[in-house]
Parts: structure tokens; sequence; C-alpha cells
């Protein structure tokens, strides 16, 4: 009986080193961050940050290794990546983790936010943190926010001037969420959902007639070498998740996770000024470039837009989210 119950004793030991093993102090740590944009890109200035943070705070001992350029896959591939663990890292958008936490939709509705200083407002506090959190039962630590940044639509067909003009337009939207296809429906267009990296080519080609993304991505996949028209609609703040496999996360020692968390916001960081420092230059490069820009007034677009997908997140997903949201931004 003794024996027996030792052999359990020792089973259950093995299983748990198994499932968490611990990090020997002083071990080198590796970790590879995958992302869809080009090095000298927003993700990349952010990537590039935390990645000389973490080697200072750690004094060289955690090394992470980027990956841009959709170079390991696409966003919902790298997504699956982390999930399984054959990725450490990735940062992308939010519709990507709905079908998880279909919360997060939220970030979905038609100017939620006016400015980016409002999102920073909310990202940034205690109820940020808490949204973060809500990924982890599906296997991923929300490291930080990161940013695509206030969305405008590009497209070859003509200047967006009022709603009206978006009828018929095939437009590529976002994979993997299917409020985006249903946002672009209600205004018109025929929505083609792709993944970043078959952007430029099926403009290029004409298998779509325009996109939407904030300026700083749209000068870093150099859509204005394949897109005519920029209107400036500024219709949804596209904040980014960073997230690294949960169970590697809890593998590191307590130091080495702080060292992670601040690296990661170190980059939210820099990656957040590389874009708002150089918007108006990237506006001014696309526009020598060849590419007409257009202001508009937004407030047709918001009231055409933005009712029917808040009733409808409402529906589905309560009000809970939004209030905390709408009282965040009701602070002084």
């Amino acid at each position: 009986m003794k024996t027996k119950l030792m052999g359990i004793v020792a089973a259950v030991s093995l299983a748990w080193c198994v499932a968490a093993p611990v990090q020997a102090k002083g071990d080198k740590v590796v970790l590879r961050l995958g992302f869809e944009l080009s090095l000298e890109s927003s993700q990349g200035v952010g990537g590039k940050e935390m990645a000389r943070v973490a080697d200072e705070l750690s004094k060289g001992r955690i090394e992470i290794q980027l990956f841009p350029d959709s170079q390991l896959g696409n966003g919902p591939k790298m997504v699956d990546m982390v999930k399984d663990g054959s990725l450490d890292m990735y940062e992308g958008g939010t519709g990507l983790f709905s079908k998880w936490e279909p919360r997060l939709n939220v970030f979905d509705i038609p100017y939620l936010f006016s400015s980016v200083d409002q999102a920073y407002k909310v990202l940034d506090s205690k109820f940020g943190n808490e949204i973060l959190a809500t990924l982890e039962p599906h296997g991923f630590k929300g490291l930080s926010f990161w940013e695509n940044g206030i969305r405008s639509v590009t497209n070859n067909v003509r200047p967006i001037t009022k709603p009206d003009d978006l009828v018929g337009l095939k437009m590529r939207v976002m994979p993997s969420n299917p409020v985006h296809v249903t946002l672009w429906k209600q205004l018109g267009t025929e929505p083609t959902p792709m993944p970043f990296s078959e952007i430029y080519p099926s403009l290029q080609s004409g298998k779509v007639d325009g996109q939407e993304h904030p300026v700083a991505a749209i000068y870093g996949g150099k859509f204005y070498e394949v897109q005519k028209y920029l209107s400036l609609t500024k219709h949804m703040y596209g904040p980014l998740i960073q997230i690294m496999n949960l169970p590697k996360f809890k593998s590191l020692s307590a130091k080495d996770q702080k060292i992670i968390l601040k690296a990661s916001h170190a980059g939210a960081v820099a990656q957040r000024k590389y874009s708002n420092d150089n918007e108006a230059k990237f506006l001014v490069e696309m526009k020598d470039k060849g590419m007409q820009i257009n202001e508009v007034d937004i407030a047709p677009f918001r009231d055409k837009a933005r009712p029917a997908i808040e009733k409808e997140f409402v529906e589905k997903n309560g009000d809970v989210w939004l209030k905390k949201i709408n009282a965040s931004l009701a602070k002084k």
C-alpha cells in the first residue's frame, strides 16, 4: 500500500513538473515575437524598443527575436501559434480574439473614441487590465495594449465624402471578425475578409477596391502605391493586444515576468509615439507620391455607422463594458 501511494505521489509530481516547468536562476530566455508589418513600421519600432528594454533590464539574459512581415504566417495563424506554444508572442487587432472573448467587439463600435488620447485613457486604466485578463482562460497572457490607430478609408474608385460614396465598393475587411462584415454591409460595400499580407496584391489586381486602416499602417503597407484616394473618415480606433503564450509566461520567474511586462509597455509607448509624431509627415509623403487625400465631415458617417453596431453589441454582450468605457471618458 505504501509503495503504491509513493508511486501515485511520484506520478503527480512528474505531471506537475511537465505542466509548470520551473525556470532555473540565470537561464537564458529567448522569445520569438511575430507581427504582420515591417521592421520600419510602427509595430517594428515598438518591437525593437521592447527587445532593447528586455535586454537592458535582464542584463542580456532575455532575448526577444523579431519576425516581421508575416514571416511566420498571417495574423490568425500567428494567434493560433501562440495558443499552441509554437510562437511566444504576437500583437494583433482585438477582433482576432473576439471568438474567445466576444466583448472585445466593443472596440469595433464606430466612433467609440474621438481621439487616441481618449483611447489611451481607457486602455491604460485598471479596466484595461481587466480586459487583458479575460484572455487568460483561453491560454493567452495579455501583456499590453499596442495600437493600430484611428482608421480611415482608401480606395481606387472615388473620394469618399459622404456615406453613399461607399456604396458598391469591394472592401477588404479584417478576418475572423464578423462584426466588421456587418459594419461594411451596413455602409453598402461588398466586404471581403482577408489577412493583412494579402491586401497589397488584392488592391493591385483589383480583387478589392479599397481597405481601411490607420494612416501609419497605410503608409507602412505602402498602399499609396496601389490606391488613389485616402478619405479621412476616422471611423474607428483600432487597439492591438500583445499576447504571450500563457504557460510560457507562467514558466518564467516572477522577476522575468515583470521585465517582460515592462518591456511590452515600453514597446507600446514607443509605437504610439512613432505613429502620432509621424502621421502628418506620412500624409504629406503619400500626397507627394500621388495619393489624393480628403477631409470629411464625420457626423453623417457616425450617424449611419454607429447605432446599428452598438445596438447589436449590447444585445449580444450586454452594456457593462460600454458603460465602463463611457464612465472612464467622463472622468476629468
